[in-house]
């Protein structure tokens, strides 16, 4: 294991509509956190600096470091502050988990009950890190929502007791945060859930390269037509049934009834419906709701571990989008859910 800390620059031009009157990136420590949080799980925040200052884990057989977490997080923002160049930025905000204790040199041979503070040192395996660009803001449906970016990166996707020619992994994701509630809303064109380099020089160009892609303008009209659906009671009631069905189905069965992919586990439905009856921002409280108001309560679910919180935010739009679309009789694939 070796210690590291990383800081880089930055610099380019954004392709977004809103450009700010300052040419300077601007990079803002954030207030105290008032929100709660974006994630929660079993996760902490972290600052940066105690983040570099703990272990980076090495490739076991030829001792090479790994890409460290705040190499990556420094990466993501070098990427962040070049494509959106003269947009005001917040400092990552990060998160971490499933830490790693190791003994170093002074714990060698002691018994566990006798170990000191000083006897060993760790890393955390998982951590997940969120920029947000609040000089980026939209009004939807009565919610300001912020531009963001997250990374998410766990230890557990990469080899360690292997050498350093294979390739990192890590999840990448840009959308907008609901200031509101901190709601996480990203979409497919805005998520890469397998990118995998050895160094940081390829990381920022996947990150540039997500970036380019991403439709933003498209993105926001679709979760503004949300709201112009309308989800009854018992459409409501109905979906929230077909989708614990859907997880117990054999794969042979879903595969004749040609459904969608659907992954959110139990708990996010119970959340869900919770505060569908209690929730003041988007709750129904026994009336019906829109298809906004659906998928904001879908996703208000912050109990997810990091490693799969992006695949769900992304499994969470995808069935709000096709929830409404079934409703609107404008598509079928989810219509088993609310037949």
């Amino acid at each position: 294991m070796a210690k590291k800390n990383n800081n880089q620059t930055v610099g380019f031009t954004p392709t977004v509509e809103q450009e700010a009157d300052n040419a300077a990136m601007v990079v803002v420590e954030p207030e105290p956190e008032t929100r709660s949080p974006f994630i929660l799980g079993n996760t902490k925040e972290i600052g940066l600096t105690e983040l570099g200052d703990m272990l980076t884990p090495v490739f076991s057989r030829d001792n090479v470091e790994t890409i460290s977490h705040t190499e990556a997080i420094s990466t993501v923002m070098d990427a962040v502050s070049t494509y959106f160049d003269g947009q005001e930025i917040n400092a990552p905000v990060v998160r971490v988990s499933h830490e790693m204790k190791l003994r170093n040199r002074f714990g060698a041979g002691k018994l566990v009950e006798n170990l000191n503070p000083e006897d060993s040192d760790s890393y955390y395996q998982r951590a997940m890190a969120m920029i947000e660009i609040p000089s980026i803001s939209h009004d939807i449906n009565g919610s300001i929502c912020h531009l963001q970016v997250c990374l998410v990166r766990n230890y557990a996707d990469c080899n360690l007791l292997g050498n350093s020619s294979q390739k990192q992994t890590f999840k990448l994701a840009i959308g907008f945060l609901n200031t509101v509630c901190t709601n996480g809303m990203v979409c497919t064109d805005g998520v890469n859930l397998a990118i995998k380099v050895t160094n940081t020089a390829d990381f920022y160009k996947y990150c540039i390269e997500l970036f380019k892609q991403y439709n933003y303008k498209q993105h926001l009209d679709d979760m503004r037509r949300l709201n112009d659906t309308v989800v009854t009671v018992s459409t409501l009631a109905q979906f929230l049934g077909r989708a614990r069905m859907a997880t117990a189905l054999p794969t042979s069965m879903k595969n004749e009834l040609g459904l969608p992919e659907f992954t959110l586990p139990e708990a996010q439905l119970n959340n869900m419906i919770r505060d569908y009856y209690t929730d003041e921002n988007f709750g129904g409280f026994g009336r019906e709701i829109t298809a906004w108001q659906f998928y904001m309560l879908l996703t208000n679910y912050k109990n997810n571990y990091i490693d799969v919180t992006l695949e769900r935010s992304c499994n969470a739009y995808q069935c709000a989008k096709g929830v409404a679309s079934a409703i609107n009789k404008d598509d079928d694939a989810w219509s088993w859910f609310i037949e």
